[in-house]
């Protein structure tokens, strides 16, 4: 768990800083409101007590795959490739499958019926 949580800081700090210095924060940026959303939810989950901090930190990396999923083909369909995106998306894609297991597994041993 507490990995997550470090991932989801530094791709938080990450992505705050790529907002404020590369000029993202244009308000013609389509991916500006997504990117910022991402910002808030993995620094909102991170911090959360034990408890719910997986299941929060499962909703935030999906969103964030999802967006940086759709940033890295914004560059593939002009030939290009973002590979600091991609890597984004594979740290993202990986803390989401690894906390998907363990919620799963805790609904299990967890279960109530």
């Amino acid at each position: 768990m507490s990995v997550a949580r470090v991932v989801a800081a530094v791709i938080a700090v990450i992505m705050a800083v790529y907002l404020a210095v590369d000029g993202a924060h244009r308000p013609a940026n389509p991916f500006l409101v997504p990117d910022v959303l991402v910002v808030a939810l993995l620094a909102g989950a991170a911090p959360l007590p034990r408890r719910v901090a997986p299941v929060a930190l499962l909703a935030a990396f999906t969103w964030t795959a999802g967006v940086l999923t759709v940033s890295v083909f914004t560059y593939v369909v002009r030939g290009e490739f973002a590979w600091p995106n991609f890597a984004l998306v594979a740290a993202a894609l990986t803390m989401a499958a690894l906390l998907a297991n363990q919620v799963c597994r805790w609904m299990v041993t967890h279960d109530h019926t």
